[in-house]
């Protein structure tokens, strides 16, 4: 096992266990012997899923264990008519612990839901990271050998630009430029590192000692992605700024209605960044980095907050942060359990969320002839963190997930609701300044 999959593995604790959750569902019905058929062949088929951990000398290594039908892909018997009622099922399914002595994933095929049916999904991180994992669920689709490859929200990091004083140097320094690109990389990681290590912690409402670890998954109505490029457009801001804003506006609201909310309020957040392309790396096992995005929601105007996240993004793009964490956790893998832990604890302090976002295919899919209405997805949230967020784009429709620990967030319906006023504010202000044709 590699050493950034054996973090992973190690990084499973009683109130944050390291497991990627999915829902997926569909328009009309699919028998359950296909489903099965489906997942057995093209899924489970796969090696690594044929696996479980084990113990081995230096750390962990992939052990082949049988797939059990029953246990892996069970069928759910409720029949939930509302998401309300799927975000309950798919919430008592996700807090139930993965057998150790099995392959770590489970598949809960709910034959009716309303007028289709859905698949809750749960598989281990060390297996691989969310974008590869969305990436072999998509596969399952019918179009699945024809999909264009998905395409990450932050860009492979640009290289560093040499410093003042690395300039300077570069006359002096022998070897064709080497010893100066590794001073310069130096430079650039010592400095991301004190960064980090020196930021301060959390200190916020999502930030509580005391994890429960009882989660809670609910996400919103869909929204039309036309409708968020318009916004965009009219703004001159990016589709992913006005995400991000509207993502930020709703804790934002949230902590206003609590009392909570100051000019100054900013909520930090861990934002994976695939690193595949730049490491050429299999499609498999986990391949990214993360940066922490810091969201500024004391800013009471969406498009100005957009405008701060475009600029924070745009420096997090050009840092060597990203690549920087994956080394750390690849390293961490290596190290005692309690040196990994301790990196754990000091790291995750340092935000109150994790958020991911994926844009996914532009057309509807289709699992055995039924067409994919929703796919959503949380990744975990380690140590400290108890907040998930996720947006996910898919036939020209955005939705926002959020996974929470119960002791954090009672009703994170609520941080939904605010989300959706958010966005109703931020395309009525839009509408309101369009010019619109006289007579």
């Amino acid at each position: 096992m590699a050493g950034v999959d054996h973090a992973w593995l190690r990084m499973d604790s009683p109130v944050n266990p390291m497991v990627i959750n999915a829902v997926m569902t569909f328009q009309s019905a699919i028998p359950e012997s296909v489903v099965h058929e489906r997942l057995l062949t093209q899924f489970a088929s796969i090696k690594r899923f044929q696996c479980r951990p084990s113990p081995a000398l230096v750390s962990e290594a992939w052990q082949v264990a049988p797939v059990d039908l029953d246990y892996h892909l069970p069928t759910a018997q409720q029949s939930p008519e509302t998401d309300a009622e799927l975000q309950q099922l798919a919430t008592d399914f996700i807090n139930s612990p993965l057998d150790t002595s099995r392959p770590l994933w489970r598949m809960l095929f709910v034959p009716r839901f309303r007028h289709g049916c859905a698949i809750i999904i749960r598989i281990h991180h060390a297996y691989a990271d969310g974008m590869a994992l969305m990436k072999v669920l998509l596969s399952l689709m019918d179009e699945g050998a024809s999909m264009p490859p998905l395409a990450a929200s932050i860009p492979t990091p640009h290289p560093p630009s040499p410093s003042r004083w690395l300039k300077r140097l570069q006359p002096f320094v022998p070897g064709q430029g080497k010893w100066s690109e590794t001073l310069m990389l130096v430079e650039e990681l010592t400095t991301e590192l004190l960064k980090m290590g020196l930021s301060p912690g959390e200190a916020n409402i999502f930030k509580t000692p005391g994890l429960c670890g009882k989660k809670q998954l609910v996400w919103s109505q869909p929204l039309d992605l036309m409708e968020v490029k318009t916004i965009a457009q009219t703004h001159q801001a990016k589709i992913n700024d006005i995400l991000l804003s509207s993502a930020a506006g709703a804790f934002r609201r949230y902590l206003k209605d609590l009392n909570q909310l100051t000019s100054w309020s900013e909520m930090r957040t861990v934002v994976p960044v695939d690193l595949r392309p730049l490491l050429k790396a299999p499609e498999l096992g986990n391949y990214f980095g993360m940066v922490f995005l810091s969201l500024p929601l004391g800013i009471e105007d969406p498009i100005e907050r957009a405008q701060a996240l475009h600029q924070r993004m745009g420096a997090l793009k050009q840092s060597k942060q990203a690549w920087l964490v994956f080394q750390i956790l690849q390293l961490a893998g290596y190290l005692p359990d309690i040196a990994e832990k301790e990196l754990v604890r000091l790291f995750s302090s340092k935000a109150s969320a994790v958020m991911t976002n994926v844009p996914g295919p532009g057309f509807p899919l289709h699992f055995a002839g039924s067409e994919l209405d929703q796919v959503l997805f949380w990744v975990p949230q380690s140590g400290s963190i108890g907040t998930g967020v996720s947006i996910l784009t898919y036939n020209n429709r955005v939705q926002f997930g959020l996974m929470t620990d119960q002791q954090l967030i009672s009703n994170p319906q609520d941080i939904i609701d605010c989300f959706n006023a958010e966005f109703e504010s931020l395309l009525l202000e839009t509408l309101m300044t369009v010019p619109w044709p006289s007579g």
